[in-house]
C-alpha cells in the first residue's frame, strides 16, 4: 500500500515538471529580470530623479500623466524641467509623452501651451501629446535604456513637496526594455490617431432649400416644444439630419457622432469623447421626448439614425414648405438665436400659405404657433438687430 501511493506521489511530481517544462517551451513561463531596486518614495523622488537627469548620457524618456508649472518661479516642476533642458544641451535624445485629456478643466491642460513647453520642443525634445480620446496616465522615467523610475507621483508642486507618494527606482536593462516597448507602442498609437482628422462634413454641400414638414411647427410637442425650453441643440440637430436626407434621399443613414458635434458648433478643443456625449444627448431627446427620429448607436462612435415617418415628409408638397438652407442652419451664430429661428421658420411657412408675416399680430402668432407673447416680441428684436 505504502509504495503504490509512493508510486502516485512520483507519477504528480512528473507531471508537474513535465507541464512546468512544456510552458517553458511554448513561451508561456514568464523570465525572471535581474534588477537592483530603491525605494525613493515622497521627498526622495525630486532628488533621484534629478541625479539621474544631471547623469544621463544618451536618453531620457519621460510618459506622465500631469505636469503642472505653477506660477512659483522655484517650483519643483521648472526645476526638472530645466533639468531636461540641460541634459538636451550636452546631447542627451530627450522624448516625452504628455496626456493631454483632463476629467476638469485643469492647470496641467495649459503646459502645452506655456512658455517651458516651447522651450523644450525648440531644444530638440521629441514630444507626443495623447490623443484626447484616451488617457496617458503613466508617472514613468526611463534614462539611458537602464534606469526606470516608476510610481505614482505627477510632476506637481504639492506632489514633490508634500503629497505622501510611493516610487521606486529600477536599475535593470531588461526591464527598462519592456518599458520601452511598452511607450514605442502608445507612440504607434498616438501616429495612428493623428491620421484621423474629423471636419464639419454636414455642414458642406448642403441643399439650397430645406424642406421642413408642417407638423413640427404647427404641433406644439414639436418646434414650440424646443423653442418654450430652450432646447436648441436638438432643435439644431434634428434640422441637420432632415437636411442631410434631403441630401441623399434616404430617411435612413449614418452619422459620425463627433463630426456631428463640431457641426452643432461645439467647442473644437473638447476631447472626442465629450463631443459624443453631447450629441448622443440630443439624440437621446430627439428619440425619447421629441418621437422625432429612431437611434442605434454603433460602438457609442456613429450612430444609426431612422427619421420618424409619421412627420418626414420628404418633399411632399401637401405637407411640407421650404426655406433657404442657409438662413436656418448656421451653427455657432450667436446672433442668430433658437427664437429667431423658429420666428424665421413661420414666415417661411405664412409666405407658402399665401400670408405675410408682418400682417399679424405678435399676440395671434404666438397662439397660432405655440408659444408665448415674449417669445415672439424678443424674435422680432432679434430680427430687427440681426
Amino acid at each position: 500500500m505504502k509504495k503504490n501511493k509512493l508510486l502516485i506521489l512520483l507519477i504528480i511530481v512528473f507531471a508537474l515538471q513535465l507541464g512546468s517544462l512544456s510552458g517553458a517551451e511554448g513561451g508561456e513561463a514568464k523570465r525572471a529580470i535581474s534588477a537592483k531596486v530603491t525605494d525613493i518614495s515622497d521627498r526622495k523622488y525630486e532628488k533621484a530623479v534629478i541625479e539621474l537627469f544631471d547623469n544621463a548620457k544618451d536618453s531620457i524618456v519621460i510618459s506622465m500623466y500631469s505636469i503642472s508649472t505653477g506660477d512659483d518661479r522655484k517650483n519643483p516642476v521648472k526645476l526638472l524641467l530645466n533639468d531636461l533642458l540641460e541634459a538636451r544641451g550636452r546631447g542627451v535624445n530627450v522624448t516625452m509623452y504628455l496626456n493631454s485629456r483632463f476629467r476638469h478643466n485643469s492647470t496641467d491642460e495649459s503646459f502645452i501651451a506655456s512658455p517651458m513647453f516651447k522651450e523644450l520642443e525648440k531644444a530638440g525634445c521629441e514630444i507626443y501629446p495623447m490623443p484626447k480620446n484616451r488617457v496617458l496616465h503613466d508617472k514613468l522615467i526611463v534614462v539611458d535604456n537602464r534606469y526606470v523610475v516608476v510610481g505614482s507621483t505627477n510632476w506637481s508642486n504639492r506632489a514633490l513637496r508634500s503629497n505622501f507618494e510611493s516610487n521606486t527606482l529600477i536599475d535593470s536593462p531588461d526591464h527598462a526594455k519592456e518599458k520601452l516597448k511598452h511607450l514605442n507602442d502608445i507612440l504607434k498609437f498616438i501616429k495612428s490617431n493623428s491620421e484621423i482628422s474629423h471636419s464639419k462634413i454636414y455642414t458642406k454641400n448642403l441643399p439650397e432649400e430645406l424642406f421642413i414638414p408642417k407638423k413640427l411647427l404647427i404641433n406644439e410637442e414639436y418646434f414650440p416644444n424646443m423653442v418654450t425650453i430652450k432646447d436648441e441643440r436638438a432643435f439644431d440637430l434634428y434640422l441637420l439630419l432632415l437636411a442631410h436626407a434631403q441630401n441623399g434621399k434616404k430617411q435612413e443613414f449614418y452619422i459620425n457622432l463627433e463630426d456631428m458635434g463640431l457641426c452643432l458648433g461645439l467647442p473644437g478643443n473638447w476631447n472626442y469623447s465629450t463631443l459624443r456625449r453631447q450629441v448622443i444627448k440630443s439624440l437621446r431627446k430627439l428619440q425619447k421626448h421629441y418621437n422625432l427620429i429612431t437611434v442605434k448607436f454603433i460602438y457609442s462612435r456613429d450612430a444609426h439614425i431612422t427619421l420618424n415617418s409619421s412627420v418626414f415628409a420628404g418633399e411632399a408638397k401637401q405637407s411640407h414648405f421650404t426655406i433657404p438652407t442657409d438662413s436656418i442652419i448656421k451653427p455657432g451664430n450667436a446672433k442668430l438665436t433658437l427664437r429667431l429661428k423658429f420666428l424665421l421658420l413661420i414666415e417661411a411657412f405664412l409666405k407658402n400659405e399665401g400670408e405675410d408675416l408682418y400682417s399679424i399680430a405678435k399676440a395671434t402668432l404666438a397662439k397660432r404657433f405655440g408659444v408665448n407673447n415674449a417669445t415672439i416680441s424678443k424674435a422680432f428684436g432679434d430680427l430687427r438687430n440681426n
